[in-house]
């Protein structure tokens, strides 16, 4: 008879291997609504760029008090696992009564069609647990998004990043996409960024009528985005100015347009002072007089245009002659010509 059974518990791979096409996601517990047993289910995602066709793996369910309930091997077969996709969560590899507390799930071999990977010596890498938003955060991420079921913080690390729903995507599976709920990380971050930063406090945001204008600072040059850890919630600390030193400022004197420019002086020896009068050269010792200006050059008179006038009017007047009896002449030799020609061979021939 066939039986129901519904989903009791679901717990994620805390572990990857690397370098294997497939990843072990998560393990699921069911339970049977008529015989009460429990059923395990364990989840596998195609990371690779084939189709994957059978899977091989070995499985271990512990109980409450650690004691072994079941080791055995299972194996996937007539598979057609497309990258990305997502398969074994409908087979249940173990039915027991008892309550399982742990599952442990080792990968053997995989298949694409003929061609076989071994991954029993590839040694699993253990994952750090994502961590928990804050009830606040995660509803306002979850309305920022429009999806449900993001509790975790997003988390990069150098094997692989953590999504906001759990889902961890090592580097082999090369992607910005979350394949469980679809969301991108780089957007995912971008709003969980928004979301923890600080508000600006009121007094910070008015500005009085009489503060001075402070000048605008450049423009920010945006860094692309970095998904890293979730900082706490502080108030930046104010930027300090580097200190400017300033030279003296140079004031330069400026010419007074009152004074007039002096002119030039020269100083007279004893044998230029001889001619001077007698009195006036026995009291001065040098005398200083202003210094001779230079005549002034004067410029040549303008040559009168009559000449160059009268040459271009004898020209002209050739020009014109030349104009007006030229064509009629060898008009009148032409027709001459034409005319002697026309009569010797009409004539003389």
């Amino acid at each position: 008879m066939e039986e129901n059974f519904n989903p009791v518990a679901q717990t994620r791979a805390n572990y990857y291997t690397p370098g294997s096409p497939v990843q072990f996601v998560c393990v699921e517990l069911l339970k049977g609504d008529v015989s009460g047993e429990h059923a395990v289910c364990l989840t596998f995602k195609n990371i690779s760029r084939v189709t994957l066709t059978a899977l091989e793996i070995h499985f271990k369910c512990k109980g409450v008090d650690g004691v072994i309930l079941c080791e055995d091997k299972f194996e996937y077969r007539d598979l057609q696992v497309k990258p990305g996709e997502l398969f074994g969560q409908d087979d249940a590899v173990f039915i027991t009564a008892k309550a399982i507390t742990s599952v442990d799930v080792t990968l053997c071999n995989v298949y694409n069609g003929k061609r076989v990977v071994h991954l029993d010596g590839i040694k699993r890498v253990r994952l750090p647990a994502p961590r928990r938003l804050a009830p606040e955060l995660q509803k306002a991420l979850e309305a920022r998004m429009n999806r449900t079921g993001l509790k975790y913080q997003p988390q990069v690390f150098e094997n692989g990043w953590y999504c906001a729903c759990g889902a961890f995507h090592p580097t082999e599976e090369d992607t910005v996409y979350c394949s469980e709920c679809g969301c991108d990380r780089i957007l995912l971050q971008n709003a969980l960024n928004t979301l923890l930063q600080p508000a600006a406090p009121a007094d910070e945001m008015e500005m009085p009528l009489n503060a001075p204008a402070a000048p605008a600072a450049p423009a920010a040059v945006e860094e692309p985005t970095r998904i890293v850890g979730a900082a706490p919630a502080a108030p930046a600390a104010p930027v300090e100015e580097p200190t400017r030193v300033v030279g003296a400022p140079v004031y330069e004197p400026k010419a007074d347009p009152i004074q007039p420019v002096s002119e030039p002086t020269r100083v007279l020896d004893a044998s230029a002072r001889a001619p001077l009068s007698g009195a006036a050269a026995a009291d001065e010792g040098t005398r200083v007089i202003p210094a001779r200006r230079p005549a002034p050059v004067r410029q040549p008179a303008p040559v009168e245009d009559e000449e160059y006038e009268e040459y271009e009017d004898n020209r002209d007047s050739v020009a014109e002659a030349l104009i007006r009896w030229v064509p009629p002449i060898t008009a009148i030799l032409c027709a001459a010509i034409a005319l002697c020609g026309f009569v010797y061979y009409q004539f003389v021939l």
